[in-house]
C-alpha cells in the first residue's frame, strides 16, 4: 500500500510539471505571436515591450530603437520587401538560471520579395524575468551563444542555437 501512495505522490507531481512546463510554454507561445502581429502591423512601440530591456539600453533607449526600427522597415519597404506573416515553433526545454526562464525556439519570416516569397527561419531567445507571466525575446540573428553571452552573460550554457538554415524562395507563378 505504501508504494501505492508513493507512485501515486509521484504521478502526481510529474503532472503538476508537466502542467506548469505546458502553461509556461502557452504563455510564452501566445506573447511571440503578439509580439510578431505587432510588427507586422507596424505597432513599433508594442512590440517593442517585447524587448530586453538590456537590449533596449544598449540601442539607445526605446525612442531611438523605435526610430531606427521604423527607418529600417521603410528601407526594406522601399526595396520591395513587404513582411507577410511571422510564426513561432515549439520552444525548446525552459531551463531556469539565477530566477530567470530562458529557452530557444524557432521563428519563420515570410516576406514579398520581387519575384516571390522569401522565408527565413531564424532562432530566438525567450527570457521572463517573473516566472513566465511576461516574456522578453531576442533574435539571434545568426549569432552563436557565446556572441549573445556578450550582451547577456547569465545566459545558460544549455541554450541551444543551431546554425541558421539558408532562406528559402518560393517563385511568383508566371500567368500561362
Amino acid at each position: 500500500m505504501k508504494t501505492y501512495i508513493i507512485l501515486f505522490i509521484f504521478l502526481l507531481t510529474a503532472g503538476n510539471t508537466f502542467s506548469q512546463n505546458n502553461n509556461l510554454t502557452t504563455k510564452l507561445l501566445e506573447q511571440a505571436d503578439d509580439m510578431g502581429k505587432k510588427f507586422i502591423a507596424k505597432d513599433y512601440s508594442g512590440f517593442l515591450k517585447y524587448s530586453h530591456p538590456k537590449v533596449v539600453k544598449t540601442m539607445g533607449g526605446e525612442a531611438k530603437m523605435i526610430a531606427d526600427t521604423k527607418k529600417e522597415i521603410e528601407s526594406l519597404e522601399n526595396e520591395g520587401v513587404t513582411f507577410l506573416s511571422i510564426k513561432f515553433g515549439a520552444p525548446d526545454k525552459i531551463i531556469t538560471i539565477e530566477n530567470e526562464l530562458q529557452c530557444t525556439f524557432p521563428e519563420m519570416i515570410e516576406m514579398q520579395v520581387t519575384g516571390g516569397k522569401l522565408t527565413t527561419t531564424t532562432t530566438l531567445i525567450a527570457i521572463s524575468t517573473d516566472n513566465g507571466n511576461n516574456w522578453y525575446f531576442l533574435d539571434t540573428g545568426g549569432n552563436n551563444l557565446y556572441s549573445m553571452k556578450m550582451l547577456l552573460p547569465n545566459l545558460s550554457d544549455e541554450l541551444d542555437i543551431p546554425i541558421p538554415s539558408d532562406p528559402i524562395f518560393e517563385e511568383d507563378k508566371k500567368p500561362e
